[in-house]
């Protein structure tokens, strides 16, 4: 529907801008229609709502025209919905968080400044705000991506080169409470899910995350046809499209610490239920069949319930193991076992640090010294 017509005598009146019988000027925001009283001097009230108005367009991420005469077209809030539409292709979970970091940062007050513009400060009181508010944890993935937001734009002209304003700010210290799961505590985990064969699929999945080291998104979509000439092949959920690590791995493979191998893991995946999936489920349940893959949830859900009934202790102030501290433990004994690079390719890392994370025991376990012979 078309906007009203002014009156002739308010044709040169800035919107958003109003007068009363008594001649008294108002301002209404139209973003949530609150009022605010401007007097009687029409000067005076139109120059503060033409101001009002440009911040409240700024606030949309439109840049005002002394930013673009300054060469910084593109504001901060605007910047964020670009680089968000440059991962579109990214695996949902991954886009998942970075879409939230990013709908914090557009919501900053400063996000409607040039991205260039930004100072170290205005980070360093957002993500201190963010410590406050929501936790060291977010607030510390809050700087990675807002560290790479600008990184970016440094790539694209909009930022100069070593002037990224996030560099200047420390990293919140993140005190990490999710415990480590020891072997003892998996083989006790287990042997609670196989003893019943309506939950022996949750058994399954946990045998099968253990020797393969991968990831329960790419665990819940193993199929048996996934197996070809002596290898399963995984391409991972992680990351962009066309850059996802692509592995194969021999069915042969054997972890000493289980004494099983890869082949016997996909091998016992196979019952009476028919079905594609490698992790299925037996029963039917009111949202699936006999045969389906379980939902993500489900897995780490049942998995939970697994490690409850099994009566895994937790340690003051740590929370207790999730379905994910499988393939931090199939890091540590296929490092122990066969070394940090083959634990590093197994698992798909690009660096040895990510690897060397998921091998720290966080105090959970002893390290034994070896004496050598010879």
């Amino acid at each position: 529907m078309a906007a009203r017509r002014r009156k002739a005598d308010r044709r040169g009146w800035p919107p958003n801008l109003y007068k009363n019988s008594a001649g008294y000027y108002w301002f209404k925001n139209p973003a949530d229609g609150k009022t605010f009283g401007l007097g009687r001097d029409f000067r005076l009230a139109s120059a503060k709502v033409r101001t009002a108005n440009a911040e409240l367009l700024r606030r949309k991420g439109d840049v005002s025209l002394l930013q673009r005469i300054d060469g910084d077209d593109i504001s901060l809030r605007a910047w964020c919905d670009a680089y968000e539409a440059a991962r579109a292709s990214m695996n949902k979970h991954t886009l998942g968080g970075i879409k939230a970091a990013l709908n914090a940062v557009r919501k900053m007050d400063f996000s409607v400044h040039s991205v260039g513009k930004v100072t170290p400060k205005q980070i360093a009181d957002a993500l201190k705000l963010a410590t406050e508010e929501r936790g060291t944890s977010s607030a510390a993935k809050l700087r990675g991506v807002l560290l790479d937001v600008f990184r970016e734009a440094i790539q694209h002209g909009h930022v100069e080169v070593g002037k990224n304003p996030v560099d200047a700010v420390f990293k919140p210290e993140v005190t990490i409470t999710r415990s480590r799961l020891t072997l003892d505590e998996y083989r006790l985990i287990y042997a609670q899910a196989a003893k019943n064969p309506a939950t022996r699929w949750i058994a399954n999945a946990m045998e099968l995350a253990l020797v393969s080291g991968q990831r329960r998104e790419d665990i819940g979509k193993m199929r048996f046809d996934d197996v070809k000439d002596g290898f399963l092949m995984v391409e991972q959920s992680k990351g962009k499209e066309g850059q996802r690590a692509k592995l194969r791995i021999p069915v042969s493979l054997r972890l000493d610490a289980l004494g099983v191998s890869l082949e016997e893991v996909i091998r016992r995946c196979r019952d009476n239920v028919i079905s594609k999936h490698m992790v299925h489920l037996v029963l039917k349940t009111s949202a699936a069949s006999p045969g389906d893959t379980p939902h993500l949830q489900y897995i780490s859900g049942m998995f939970a319930k697994m490690r409850d009934a099994a009566k895994i202790s937790v340690e003051a102030g740590r929370t207790p193991a999730t379905f994910h501290e499988l393939r931090s433990l199939a890091a540590r004994l296929y490092g122990e076992q066969y070394g940090a690079e083959f634990a590093q390719a197994l698992l798909g890392h690009k660096s040895a640090e990510m690897t060397a994370l998921y091998r720290d025991s966080r105090g959970r376990e002893w390290t034994e010294i070896k004496l050598q012979t010879g």
